[in-house]
C-alpha cells in the first residue's frame, strides 16, 4: 500500500513538473529609466532561481520563465521592481531612482529603515542636486534642499563653509551647529575637505526620534554623509571635468561715483555747517574771516576742516572750485588726473577648474570604490582662492558568510589664499565700498603724475597719509604685497566589522578617527602699511586635531510573522585633542622671507591643548506590525569631561507612526496611494558651554589663572572663576507630521511637520554683585522655545516617455521665544533683559526681537535728526523738564517701575533717545525654496530659487554710507541726495553738516537703518544633456553628460547691495566677502 502511494506521488510530481515545463514561455520587453531612456545592463532574474539575463544596448531583454514565477529587474541606484508572470509574453518596465521612492531604504543614525516605515523626520538630499552646484564646500550645496534647514553663506571666499541652522536657534550663548557624521563617524573637520563627488547620499536628521540617539551631539540636528561604495560584478569608471568662472555679479551698494558730485556734496555740507556756526556765533564767525556760509565752505573745502589739500585733483585752488551760486563745480575746471575705480583693481573674473576620477566595482566577496579629485577655485577678490587635492579608498570584504568588514580612508590637502579679508582697514570690501571717489589708488605728485614704486616696481600705491578715509592704509596694496595663506592636511578613516552570532543577532564594531593639521601663515611687508614701522612681520599658527570614536554594538533584527523588530545596545567612547601653537616675529632681514629665522625680534610665542572625553551608552528599538503600525524608541546616557560636578546626562525619545494607506478602507484608493501620520517626543543635549570656544568651553569648572614672569619667578594672574555646577543644556522636542502621495501616478508628494522645542538649562552670563570681585557667573538657567511648521511639496506635472516637468516648493514658518530668564544675583531676581547688539533678550521675546532707539525722522525746520525719548513724568505736567527721569532702557524701567507715569517726546540728542522694543524681528514669516525641473528626452533644465518673506535687519553698511562725519571720511550712498536742504523740506535724511556738533550721531544705531529682509534669489540653474545611450555605446562610453550651470546669479532685496542671506541675523557687515557668482561648463563620462 505504501509502495503504491509512493509511486503515485512520484507520478504526480512528474506530471506537475511536465506541466510547468510546458507552461514556461519566452518573455520579452524593454527597460527604461524615468526619463524614457533605454537602460543598458539591467539585471533580469527569476526570483529564487539562479538564471537570468541583462538588457542590451537598446534596453531590451529576452528570458524564458514559467507562469507563476516572478521576474526581478534591478540596477544600481534604481528601485528594484518585480512582476509576476501570468500568461504575458511582453513586460516593459520603467525603473525609477531610489530617491524618488517612498519605500527607499534610508540610513538614519545607527539603523537602516524604509522611508515609509520611519516615524522620524529624515530628509534625503538628492546627490545629483548637490553636484549641480559649483561649490568648493559641500555645506553650501545644502541651500534650498531641505525645509527647516537654513544655509547662511557668510563668505564668498572659496573653501569657506556655510553656517547651518536646523529648526531655529538651539541655544542663546552655546553651540547652534549640527553634528556631521561621515560614514558613521562624527566629523569635527572642515567640510571643505570632503569632495562632493565622493558623496553617495546626504541625510539631515531633524526631530528627536532621529537625533536623540546621538545624545549630547544631536541637539542642533545631524547631517549624515555616506560616501560611495563599489558593487560586486559591476565595474565602472567615471571621469568628470568642469571649467568655469567666478565673478562678483550680485548687486553692490549704489554710491556716489563721480568725484565732482562728491566734492559738491562735501562743499554743501560745509556750507550748512558754516550757516549753523554763523547763526550760533556771528561775531566769532566774522572774526575768523568768513563773510558767508558759502565763503566758509569754499575756504575749508581743502583745509583742516575739510579734505587734505594733496587730494585736490582739480587744476584750481579749493577756494575757487565750487560756484557759490549753484553749488556745482565751476565751468571749465579740469582734472589733474582721473582717480582709479578701486573696485576695478580689487575684483576680477577668476577661473574655476575641477577634475574628478573614480573607479568602482568588485568581484566575489570584495568591493571597492576609489576616487581622486582636484579643485582650483580662485576668488574674484585679488589673491584669494582655494585649492584641494583629495583621494578616497572604500573597501568591502566578506571573508566568511558570517563576517563582513569595511575600510574607508580619505585624504585631503587644501591650500587657501585669504588676502584682503581682515576686519580692519586692510579689508578689500570695506575699502572699495566706502572710499570716497576723490581718492586715487596710486600716489600722485604735485602735478598729478603717478610716482614710481622703488621696491616692487610699477607705480607706488597711495597709503593715505593725511587721507580722511583709511589713513596709512591701502587694502589693495596690502592684498598685493602681503600674504594670508592657510594649508590643511586632513585624514579621515574608519574600520568596521560585523559578525553574525546567530540568526538575527550580530556584533558590530567601528573604530573611526580624524586627524588634521592646519597651518596659518601671515606675512606683512616691511615697506608699507601696518608693519612698516616694525620692518615687516610674520605670524604663524599651527592647529592640530586628533579625534577618534570607538563603537561596540549588539544588534538584533528579526521578523515574527507580521511583526518586524530591530534593536541594538551600544557603547561609544570619544577622544578629542586639539593642539594650538602660535607665534609672531618682526624685523625682516630678507624683505621677502616668510620664515621665523628671517625675523630678528620675537613678539609672542605660546602653545596649549584643548581636549575632552565622552563616554556614551545607548540603545534603540524599532518595531512595526505589517509595515503599518510603527514604533521607535531610544535611550542614551552621556558622560562628558567638560563638566566638573554634573558630568552625566540622559536623553531619550519615543515615536509612533501609522501608515494609514495600508488600511483596508484606503488600500484601493488610487488617489491616495500613500498616507502616513507620525508623532514623536524626546530629549537631546549639548555639552558646548561657549560657542566661541576657548578654555571656558573645554574647562568651565575650574578657576583660571594666566601664568607670567615676575622678576624671573613664575607668577599667576587671576583670569576668571570656575563654574563647577555647569552641566548640559537640554532640549525637549515634540513633533507631529504627515506624509502624503496623491494620485495613482504619484504626481503629488507632500510632507508636513510641526515641532515644538524647549531648551532649558540655558547657559547664560549672570552678573555678580560688585562686592564679590567677579563680574560674570555662568549658570544653567532660562528656557528658550522654538516652534515651527515645515512643508515640502513636490509635483510631477508631466511624466511621459519623452517629457517630464517637476515643480517643488518647501518652506518653514518659525517662531522663537524666551519663556524664562536666568536668575541675576546682582538684582536678586530674574534677569530683566540681555541686550546683544540691536536685539533685546527678555522673557516673552524672541532672541531676535529688535531693541534699539526709535528714529522719528527729521525736524523739517532745522534738518536735525529726531528720536523717541521716553521719560517718567514725575511732576505730571505732560512735558519733559527738570525733575523728570529720562529712560535709557524702556523694558528695564517698566519692569522695575511698573507704576511709573511714562510719557514720550522727541529728542534731537541721540544719547537721550530710549532703547525699546519697536515691534520688529529679524525672524521672517516664511522662508524656503522653489525647485523646477523640465526635461525632454536626454535634455533637462533645472532651477532653484530661494525666498524669504517678513523680518527686518540692520543694514550697517548702508548706515555708514549715509554718514554725516567730516567730509572725506567716507563715501556716500546715492540716497544722500535726498538730505534736508532748507526749512520745510519733507525727508527722512537729515542735514549734511560735516559733523557739526556731533550731527554724525544721526547715523548711530537706531531703527533708521532697519531694512526688510524679503528676498528672492536665483541660487542655481543647470542645463544638462545626457547623450543617447546608443550613441554612447558606439563611441565606447556607458554614459556621457554635458552640463552648463550658474550659481548665485541674481538677488532681489529691498536695497541693491543689501544681502540678508550672509548672516544669521540678516544684518549687513562692511567686511563681508559677497558670495561668488559662478558659471561652469562640465562633462562627465562613464565607462
Amino acid at each position: 500500500m505504501k509502495l503504491n502511494r509512493l509511486v503515485y506521488a512520484l507520478l504526480l510530481a512528474l506530471i506537475v513538473h511536465g506541466f510547468s515545463l510546458a507552461q514556461e514561455r519566452e518573455v520579452k520587453g524593454t527597460v527604461r529609466d524615468s526619463n524614457g531612456l533605454e537602460m543598458l545592463g539591467v539585471a533580469v532574474v527569476v526570483k529564487g532561481e539562479a538564471h537570468g539575463t541583462e538588457t542590451n544596448l537598446d534596453g531590451k531583454y529576452t528570458i524564458r520563465v514559467a507562469d507563476g514565477k516572478t521576474l526581478e529587474f534591478s540596477f544600481l541606484g534604481m528601485k528594484t521592481k518585480r512582476f509576476k508572470v501570468n500568461g504575458q509574453s511582453r513586460i516593459d518596465v520603467v525603473l525609477e531612482e531610489e530617491a524618488q521612492q517612498i519605500d527607499e531604504v534610508e540610513v538614519v543614525g545607527y539603523v537602516t529603515v524604509k522611508k515609509d516605515q520611519y516615524v522620524g523626520t529624515a530628509a534625503t538630499i538628492d546627490k545629483e542636486s548637490l553636484k549641480k552646484k559649483s561649490v568648493s564646500n559641500v555645506s553650501k550645496a545644502i541651500a534650498g534642499e531641505v525645509a527647516g534647514v537654513r544655509v547662511i553663506n557668510s563668505s564668498g571666499q572659496p573653501g569657506t563653509g556655510a553656517t547651518i541652522r536646523v529648526r531655529g536657534f538651539g541655544s542663546v550663548n552655546g553651540n547652534r551647529d549640527p553634528l556631521y557624521v561621515v560614514d558613521g563617524v562624527p566629523y569635527e573637520g572642515s567640510t571643505s575637505s570632503i569632495n562632493p563627488d565622493d558623496i553617495e547620499s546626504m541625510v539631515v536628521l531633524k526631530d528627536a526620534t532621529s537625533t536623540s540617539v546621538y545624545g549630547s551631539r544631536g541637539a542642533n540636528g545631524v547631517v549624515l554623509i555616506t560616501t560611495k561604495k563599489g558593487r560586486a560584478d559591476v565595474s565602472r569608471i567615471q571621469i568628470e571635468s568642469k571649467i568655469g568662472f567666478n565673478m562678483r555679479l550680485l548687486p553692490r551698494y549704489e554710491v556716489i561715483k563721480s568725484p565732482e558730485r562728491y566734492i559738491e556734496l562735501g562743499w554743501e555740507a560745509l556750507r550748512q555747517s558754516g550757516a549753523l556756526t554763523q547763526a550760533a556765533n556771528p561775531t566769532g564767525f566774522a572774526g575768523a574771516g568768513y563773510t558767508s556760509a558759502a565763503d566758509y565752505a569754499s575756504k575749508n573745502l581743502f583745509n583742516k576742516l575739510g579734505i587734505a589739500s594733496k587730494y585736490n585733483m582739480w587744476n584750481v585752488a579749493g577756494a575757487n572750485l565750487i560756484n557759490p551760486a549753484t553749488g556745482k563745480v565751476n565751468d571749465g575746471v579740469t582734472r589733474k588726473y582721473d582717480p582709479e575705480d578701486w573696485g576695478d583693481y580689487a575684483f576680477q573674473t577668476a577661473v574655476r577648474s575641477e577634475y574628478n576620477v573614480s573607479m568602482s566595482g568588485g568581484s566575489g566577496k570584495t568591493t571597492y570604490y576609489t576616487g581622486f579629485g582636484y579643485l582650483k577655485d580662485d576668488g574674484y577678490a585679488i589673491n584669494t582662492g582655494f585649492e584641494r587635492y583629495t583621494g578616497r579608498l572604500n573597501l568591502g570584504y566578506q571573508p566568511k558568510n558570517w563576517l563582513k568588514g569595511e575600510f574607508n580612508l580619505s585624504y585631503a590637502h587644501t591650500k587657501t589664499k585669504a588676502n584682503g579679508q581682515s576686519e580692519d582697514s586692510n579689508s578689500l570690501f570695506w575699502f572699495t565700498d566706502n572710499i570716497p571717489s576723490i581718492y586715487p589708488l596710486f600716489l600722485r605728485d604735485s602735478n598729478g603724475d603717478k610716482v614710481d614704486e622703488p621696491h616692487y616696481g610699477g607705480y607706488q600705491y597711495d597709503f593715505g597719509k593725511g587721507r580722511g578715509f583709511g589713513a596709512l592704509a591701502n587694502s589693495i596694496a596690502q592684498a598685493t604685497y602681503d600674504q594670508r595663506n592657510r594649508t590643511r592636511n586632513n585624514v579621515l578613516g574608519n574600520v568596521f566589522l560585523r559578525a553574525d552570532i546567530v540568526k538575527g543577532l550580530t556584533f558590530e564594531t567601528r573604530l573611526g578617527g580624524e586627524y588634521y593639521n592646519n597651518a596659518l601663515n601671515n606675512y606683512t611687508n616691511p615697506y608699507y602699511g601696518s608693519s612698516a614701522s616694525e620692518k615687516g612681520s610674520l605670524s604663524k599658527t599651527r592647529y592640530e586635531l586628533l579625534n577618534y570614536t570607538f563603537l561596540q554594538m549588539l544588534r538584533y533584527t528579526q521578523q515574527f510573522g507580521k511583526h518586524n523588530l530591530q534593536a541594538f545596545v551600544a557603547h561609544e567612547s570619544t577622544t578629542f585633542d586639539y593642539y594650538t601653537l602660535r607665534g609672531d616675529k618682526n624685523g625682516l632681514v630678507d624683505p621677502k622671507g616668510t620664515e621665523f629665522e628671517n625675523a630678528i625680534k620675537l613678539g609672542s610665542l605660546t602653545s596649549y591643548i584643548y581636549n575632552y572625553r565622552l563616554e556614551s551608552y545607548f540603545s534603540q528599538l524599532l518595531y512595526d506590525y505589517e509595515g503599518k503600525y510603527l514604533f521607535s524608541g531610544s535611550l542614551r546616557r552621556d558622560g562628558s569631561s567638560r563638566f566638573l560636578n554634573n558630568k552625566w546626562g540622559t536623553f531619550a525619545s519615543a515615536g509612533l507612526g501609522w501608515v494609514v494607506s495600508k488600511e483596508n478602507f484606503l488600500r484601493e484608493k488610487e488617489w491616495l496611494p500613500y498616507f502616513k501620520v507620525k508623532a514623536s517626543y524626546g530629549t537631546v543635549g549639548d555639552q558646548s558651554v561657549d560657542s566661541e570656544g576657548g578654555n571656558v568651553s573645554y574647562y568651565p569648572g575650574y578657576d583660571v589663572y594666566d601664568l607670567g614672569n615676575f622678576m624671573g619667578l613664575p607668577s599667576a594672574v587671576f583670569n576668571r572663576i570656575g563654574y563647577p555646577s555647569l552641566t548640559w543644556e537640554k532640549a525637549k522636542i515634540f513633533q507631529i507630521g504627515a506624509e502624503f502621495t496623491f494620485l495613482k501616478s504619484r504626481a503629488i508628494e507632500l510632507q508636513l511637520d510641526y515641532y515644538h522645542k524647549t531648551t532649558d538649562n540655558l547657559i547664560f552670563d549672570s552678573r555678580l554683585a560688585p562686592s564679590t570681585g567677579n563680574g560674570i557667573w555662568k549658570v544653567n538657567d532660562g528656557k528658550l522655545v522654538n516652534k515651527g511648521f515645515e512643508f515640502n511639496l513636490q509635483t510631477h506635472i508631466v511624466n511621459t516617455q519623452d517629457w517630464r516637468v517637476d515643480v517643488g516648493v518647501n518652506g518653514e514658518l518659525l517662531s522663537n521665544k524666551l519663556t524664562q530668564m536666568p536668575y541675576d544675583k546682582s538684582i536678586q531676581g530674574e534677569k530683566i533683559i540681555d541686550i546683544s547688539g540691536i536685539f533685546g533678550r527678555s522673557k516673552g521675546h524672541s532672541l531676535y526681537d529688535i531693541y534699539t532707539r526709535e528714529y522719528r525722522g527729521v525736524n523739517s525746520q532745522t534738518g536735525a535728526a529726531q528720536w523717541t525719548m521716553h521719560y517718567a513724568d514725575n511732576n505730571n505736567n505732560g512735558s519733559y523738564d527738570a525733575g523728570d527721569t529720562a529712560i535709557s532702557s524702556l523694558h528695564e524701567y517698566q519692569t522695575q517701575n511698573p507704576n511709573a507715569n511714562i510719557k514720550e517726546t522727541l529728542t534731537e540728542t541721540y544719547s537721550q533717545a530710549t532703547q525699546k522694543y519697536i515691534g520688529k524681528s529679524a525672524i521672517p514669516d516664511v522662508r524656503g525654496a522653489f525647485n523646477f525641473n523640465i526635461g525632454y528626452k536626454g535634455l533637462s533644465l533645472s532651477a532653484q530659487l530661494l525666498y524669504s518673506l517678513g523680518g527686518y535687519a540692520y543694514d550697517g553698511v548702508y548706515a555708514t554710507l549715509m554718514g554725516n562725519e567730516k567730509i572725506g571720511g567716507n563715501n556716500w550712498h546715492k540716497d544722500i541726495e535726498n538730505h534736508w536742504k532748507q526749512a520745510g523740506d519733507a525727508t527722512d535724511v537729515p542735514r549734511l553738516t560735516s559733523n557739526y556738533k556731533n550731527d554724525a550721531q544721526a547715523n548711530n544705531t537706531s531703527s533708521r537703518f532697519l531694512t526688510k529682509t524679503d528676498y528672492l534669489a536665483l541660487n542655481n540653474i543647470t542645463l544638462a544633456y545626457n547623450l543617447d545611450k546608443k550613441v554612447c555605446k558606439t563611441i565606447g562610453f556607458e554614459g556621457l553628460t554635458f552640463t552648463l550651470a550658474g550659481d548665485n546669479l541674481w538677488l532681489a532685496t529691498a536695497r541693491k547691495g543689501f544681502n540678508p542671506t550672509t548672516s544669521e541675523s540678516g544684518n549687513s557687515d562692511r567686511y563681508t566677502y559677497s558670495p561668488l557668482s559662478t558659471f561652469t561648463l562640465g562633462v562627465k563620462a562613464t565607462f
